[in-house]
Order: C-alpha cells, then structure tokens, then sequence
C-alpha cells in the first residue's frame, strides 16, 4: 500500500472570529477522494486555520475524514516541526498543498522549505523550488522572469519605498535623485496606471492612477508605504486559468471569463458583484495559443500543484497579469469543470491522473457567484440542488473591520454554454432572495455579446 501524506503549513495564526463553512463537507470530500483510492493509506497534515483542507469552527476542529489520517500541528509549529512530522509518516511521498492568506501570500514558500527539508532526508516530494516561490509571491521578481521569457505582459517598473523616501531623511540627503529617476519614467508611460504591493495578496491596496498628476500625489504621499510596481492598465477582458501538474505533466485549463455586473467596477475577489464562468472555447479568441504559453511557464517555472494565472485579452492578444502558486479563487470552478474534487488535482500527482484533462470535450460547463449570508438551514438546501457543486460560506473579519459573510457557490455539470444560462437562470428564480435577478441577466447580457 502507497503511504501519501499532504501537508499545507499556514503562516497566520487563525482568528477564531473567522469561519469557513463548507458544502459538501471538506471531511466528505476527502473521504470521497479516498475511496476512489483505496490502495493507498492517506495522511493530512495542516494547521488548523487550514480553512481549505478542515473543517473548522470557532478554532476547532468538528469534522474529520474517516477515510484519512489527520495530523493537526500547533498553530506555532515551525519549518522544522513540519519537517519532523511529515518524515515521522514514514511517506512513500510527500505532497505540498499551499493555501493562500490574507496579507503576504506567501505560505507556497514556507511549503517549498518544507519540501526541500523533506528532500535531504530522502523524501520523495511533490512541490516547486523555493526559488520559483519567490519568483511567484514577489510580483516584481515575477515580471521579470516572464518578461525575459518573452511573455505578452504590461510594460511596468519597480519603486523601491527606502530610495524614494530617502529625502525626508533631512540634512543625510539633500537631493533625491531616485525619486527624480522614478517620476520622469512615469512620465513617459502610458495612463492610467496600477500602483500595487509587489507582496500583497487578493487584490488589497491597488491604487489607480488615471494621470501623471494622479500618480506622482500619490507616490509623494502618505498612502505610499512599501515597495511597489507601477504597471500599465490593460484595458480588455478579465480572464483566469489553472495549470494543474508536476514534473513535465501538466493539465492546462482554458480561460474562464471573469467580470463584475457593474459597470465601471473593478473585479474584486471578494466583491458580490463579481461572475466567473466557463471554460470559454472560442477558437477566435486563440486559445489554444495561450493554453500552449502557460504550459511554456509551468515548464520555465517547473511548476508543481495549482498555479492560478490572471489574465486579459486586449484586441484578441493575451497578456499575463500575475500568478499564484497555490490553491486560488478559481480552484472549485475548474475542478468542478473537469468533473473532479480540489483534492484530486493532488492525488493525480501522487499516482498519476486516470484521465487527460487537457482534453477540451471532456469538460462541462460552471459559474461561480456570491451570496450574501444565509442561514444554516437554508445554506444545505441550496448545496444539495443537483447542479451545485460547491458552496463555502466564509465568515471574514478584515484587519480594522466588523466580520462580513458571503457565500462562494459553484453551479456546473453543463454540457453547453446555454445550458448554464438556462440553469443559472432557474436556481435564480428559485431562491430570489439569495441570487440577485441581476446576476443572472448580467450573465446572459455578457455572454450575448460574443
């Protein structure tokens, strides 16, 4: 029997106030993955603001898998603790599983160490370098190495905060030549502009600049805090893709389209207005085309597990916008396309995938939307409608700020485009209260158009 443990270390100590509740339970999902698997004994080890892997309440654990053996580590536990206890499994092979944060994304890299303990004692692991990590959570370092591979990116530059600070130093610094340096290149892109942290996560502090005016206040004020990239606002189509795999073998997923049913409104990961859909298939948009460019950056990266790239189309040309070395916003939609669970993308890299999932027509077709909070009750008898596939209901309490809910549910198993219409149409139509009629004529509206 193949000894499998997946681990997902967590930099953040968990806020009990914070609650995840999940349709079907994460404990039910990952029973249903391991009976699919009963040739292998399957151990999780996590944290317990391991929001994505347990099912947790109030900074407790209330559901556990039967079919898989849980290790839960303190919430202090450190690289080598993690170390320790993976390698105390005794695993035939060991399988990162990095989840994002709120704040510095970066638990992929504190995995990657994980991984390359693991390695010097002889483990055989599954997860990227510590090096393609960094590559990943700082955003700068990522425009770089997509830039020297000859991407399709937006023009951008860096502005390191100590320089362009350095003149309030007083008498130590007559002159700020950096500072001199940073606003005549600004002057010489093209606006509007997006300011944002080259460490930040979910979309959190993006500032917009429509003009040089615009940018230079803001750079000269207090608003500036850390190291940022000055990027060029791509005007076109939000879209996002995963690439699932390991070690060469990767699963390229087509884009699914992301847009906000306001008008004018950014996308916001977190924002109720926000639709994501698909796989989109046109063939005129060059689709294959950009599949074939993210399995070049999977390869470029040797990339392991769920990288979640952000994109737009501007006059029928893809650009990359950013990646995410771990499970994203996106993960239950794709999945639930592929007709598979989140934790299947791990397993198929364990023991090798019983289908291709680069394999267009074997893909169904899924929406995912907000909902504000709904009572218990209510919230399971949405989950069991037959076309939902997902639904988690988040309890959020943001540095500053009261607690806010909202409910993230993926509808899907569409055989064609009007099928989700029509189905994301009639779950509307059923729970008013819960599904904006909005949502649902902005879906249509959106997808008339092409």
């Amino acid at each position: 029997m193949k000894k499998i443990v997946f681990y997902s270390s967590n930099s953040k100590h968990r806020d009990k106030s914070s609650n995840c509740t999940v349709y079907p339970k994460w404990a039910e999902q990952w029973d249903e993955m391991a009976s699919r698997h009963s040739d292998c004994e399957v151990t999780l080890i996590v944290q317990l603001n391991g929001r994505y892997f347990l099912d947790i309440k109030d900074g407790e654990l209330v559901k556990k898998p039967s079919k898989v053996n849980v290790k839960v580590l303190p919430m202090e536990a450190k690289l080598q603790e993690f170390i320790d206890a993976v390698a105390e499994e005794k695993p035939d092979i060991a399988v990162a599983m990095p989840g994002p944060v709120s704040g510095y994304d970066w638990n992929g890299l504190r995995d990657a160490c994980i991984a390359e303990g693991l390695r010097k004692k002889g483990i055989d692991t599954i997860c990227y370098s510590a090096d393609t990590a960094l590559d990943c959570f700082d955003k700068w370092r990522t425009h770089q190495v997509m830039k020297a591979a000859g991407f399709r990116i937006p023009d951008a530059m860096y502005l390191h905060y100590e320089l362009f600070t350095t003149d309030k130093l007083g008498d130590a610094c007559t002159g700020n030549v950096y500072q001199e340096y940073v606003l005549w290149e600004i002057k010489n892109m093209e606006m509007p502009l997006v300011i944002k942290s080259t460490t930040g996560s979910s979309s959190m502090g993006i500032y917009i600049a429509k003009s040089y005016e615009d940018a230079k206040e803001y750079l000269l004020s207090d608003k500036l805090t850390e190291d940022v990239i000055l990027e060029q606002f791509l005007k076109g189509e939000e879209y996002g893709a995963e690439v699932h795999g390991d070690r060469g073998e990767y699963y390229v997923s087509p884009p699914f389209r992301i847009f906000n049913t306001v008008p004018g409104q950014l996308n916001d990961p977190l924002g109720a207005t926000t639709l994501k859909y698909g796989p989109i298939l046109d063939p005129d948009l060059h689709i294959e085309e950009v599949r074939s460019e993210l399995k070049r950056l999977a390869e470029l990266m040797q990339f392991s597990g769920i990288m979640e790239v952000d994109l737009v189309l501007v006059k029928n040309e893809w650009y990359i916008l950013e990646i995410n070395n771990r499970w994203s916003g996106l993960t239950t939609l794709i999945t639930a396309s592929q007709n598979r669970l989140p934790y299947d993308v791990y397993m198929d890299e364990a023991v090798g995938a019983a289908k291709d999932y680069n394999n267009i027509d074997d893909l169904t077709f899924a929406c995912q939307f907000k909902m504000p909070k709904v009572e218990e009750e209510l919230l399971q008898e949405i989950a069991a409608e037959p076309s939902m596939k997902s639904v988690i209901q988040y309890e959020v309490r943001l540095p500053g700020k009261d607690i806010f809910w909202f409910n993230d549910a993926v509808t899907g198993g569409y055989g064609s485009m009007e099928e989700l219409l029509e189905g994301f149409e009639a779950l509307q139509r059923k729970y008013p209260d819960q599904i904006p009629e909005e949502l649902a004529k902005a879906l249509r509206d959106k997808e008339r158009r092409y």
